[in-house]
């Protein structure tokens, strides 16, 4: 399942459990980034960064989501 973690600066969104301080996962834009110790909240961490464009535009455009992004459509 998909989930918003923080990492380098930005939320991103990634499957699987969040890995430990000094960790790293593939986030769903692509990006390898590492999770310090203030980026887990259950450790005292904040969630003050951005979220990362890419990952919320291949969230958004995934299979199920009611608010995937849209092509117009002939009026």
């Amino acid at each position: 399942m998909l989930h918003w973690q923080q990492a380098e600066g930005k939320r991103h969104a990634m499957v699987g459990l969040t890995p430990p301080p000094g960790g790293s996962f593939r986030a769903l834009c692509g990006a390898e980034v590492t999770v310090r110790r203030t980026d887990i909240l259950e450790l005292g961490g904040h969630w003050f960064d951005p979220t990362c464009l890419a990952c919320e535009t291949a969230w958004l455009s995934g299979a199920g989501s009611p608010f995937r992004a849209r092509t117009p459509g002939p009026r």
